[in-house]
């Protein structure tokens, strides 16, 4: 009786986290008639069955089932009636954050076009994220190193004469050729006394007209009148020292601009630490988790929970991790031979019959899914086993038969079971135990549990963090 308080405290326990993570998960699309639409992408990493469908920012759909359709992936989803999709209507895959996230967001096009007819295709388009921005800027890393060689070649080529020989040679003529200019100068003004001493009269008068309009004192002069934009030009003096200093650490190489200017190694080992992120970002973005957590009662033993993480690095493998604790197992059974020495060594023989009730048991597995199939195989509860899975998508459920346990006196343990989606992350469980029993041992487990996906579980850790 005792055994049957706990299973139904685990019972009220999975109702009140029901509760909370259905706070928590409030970005599901809710309750409501729902119409199918398709689409058609060439890259479905990244899209799973709780990836939200969203129309303005909110959540308005739910996707139906993912599948091949020769080398593109054809997504059917569900979107609420109270929203009209039209036929100008754009589907977009879109990421969020450092990491990528995806969802799908859906352009409603204009009203007048009328309502798209159910099942039929919207055009999806890809739009830019992390990998696009890092190969852009590996190009960019490209052309500058190709530009720093051209600048090199250029200043030192390594056949011909070097610009900056070329450059000295071209200042020698000037300062010849400025020579030149001033001996003809001097002959000019010593031919034009005359006219040199008014162009000085001329001079003086310039230079007094300058010296008032120069004066701060001075009302109406220059000066007083330029003082109005002083701060605008202390600003541009300012600017343009600050320049030279930049262009001048620059050209020294110094910082990580003036090294990535000046060094081209260095650019090759930021072209490949871009491309190594890069990758690290794609293969932590396609890994999705499923974490499940169930509690049920046997009728023929006391209760069973268990706890269940799911990691699918690829669309069609898994691995399944698990802890099982649980009162249901084989019984076994045991002869005991005594020898009684006071009575000339006469045997005695008793059979007991045990019950394997191990406090905790483990699921390590490794899956395949083709199509609506799954197969499994590893240790199921302990033991050695497989299992063959049946997803049935548009009922949000999967039926699975398991066959683990063997031993030659009771056969293997062979479970039918069924898990049914109710709503949301909470689901149902009914499991058929040890069908073959040679000893009469079959029984039924009755239960519930939670299922979180990625998006639940980043939900979660938000609400505590």
């Amino acid at each position: 009786m005792s055994e049957f308080k706990v299973g139904l405290l685990a019972i009220v326990a999975i109702a009140m986290g029901v509760f909370m993570s259905l706070k928590i998960t409030s970005n599901q699309s809710g309750f409501g008639d729902y119409t199918k639409y398709r689409t058609i992408i060439t890259d479905a990493a990244g899209i799973f069955p709780k990836t939200p469908i969203k129309v303005a920012g909110i959540n308005a759909g739910r996707i139906h089932k993912i599948e091949l359709l020769g080398h593109q992936a054809l997504i059917t989803f569900e979107v609420l009636n109270s929203i009209k999709i039209t036929k100008s209507s754009i589907l977009r895959i879109k990421t969020i954050g450092f990491l990528g996230d995806k969802y799908i967001d859906i352009y409603v096009g204009d009203q007048a076009d009328g309502r798209l007819a159910e099942n039929e295709l919207i055009p999806a388009q890809m739009a830019g994220g992390l990998e696009d921005l890092t190969k852009d800027a590996s190009e960019i890393m490209a052309d500058l190193k190709a530009i720093m060689g051209s600048i090199k070649d250029t200043l030192t080529p390594s056949h011909g004469e070097s610009p900056i020989k070329k450059i000295v040679k071209n200042l020698q003529d000037i300062t010849d050729n400025i020579k030149d200019v001033t001996g003809s100068a001097k002959r000019i003004i010593t031919d034009n006394e005359q006219r040199l001493a008014n162009a000085i009269r001329n001079l003086d008068k310039m230079m007094a007209s300058l010296a008032f309009q120069l004066d701060p004192n001075e009302s109406g002069s220059l000066i007083t009148d330029f003082k109005k934009v002083g701060p605008i030009l202390d600003n541009v003096n300012s600017a343009t020292a600050d320049l030279k200093t930049i262009l001048a650490d620059l050209k020294a190489g110094k910082g990580t601009v003036g090294k990535l200017l000046r060094d081209e190694e260095v650019i090759d080992q930021v072209s490949e630490t871009l491309s190594g992120v890069n990758k690290l970002v794609n293969k932590v973005n396609i890994i999705r988790t499923e974490l499940s957590l169930y509690s049920g009662v046997n009728t023929e033993t006391d209760g069973q929970t268990g706890i269940n993480l799911n990691l699918f690095p690829a669309p069609e493998r898994f691995y399944k991790l698990g802890i099982v604790t649980s009162e249901f197992g084989p019984e076994k059974e045991r002869l005991i031979t005594t020898t009684n020495r006071s009575d000339g060594g006469s045997e005695t023989v008793l059979l007991r019959q045990e019950k394997d009730k191990n406090s905790f048991k483990f699921n390590v597995q490794i899956g395949r899914r083709i199509h609506d199939f799954g197969l499994r195989a590893g240790l199921f509860e302990s033991s050695g086993g497989v299992g063959i899975d049946y997803y049935l998508t548009s009922w949000g459920a999967k039926f699975s038969f398991e066959a683990f346990d063997y031993s030659r006196e009771f056969g293997p343990n062979l479970r039918l079971l069924s898990e049914i989606e109710i709503w949301n992350i909470f689901y149902g469980r009914l499991a058929f135990e040890d069908l073959v029993s040679k000893v009469q041992q079959q029984s039924m487990t009755i239960g519930a549990g939670l299922r979180f996906t990625d998006e639940d579980l980043k939900g979660l850790i938000g609400f505590f963090f």
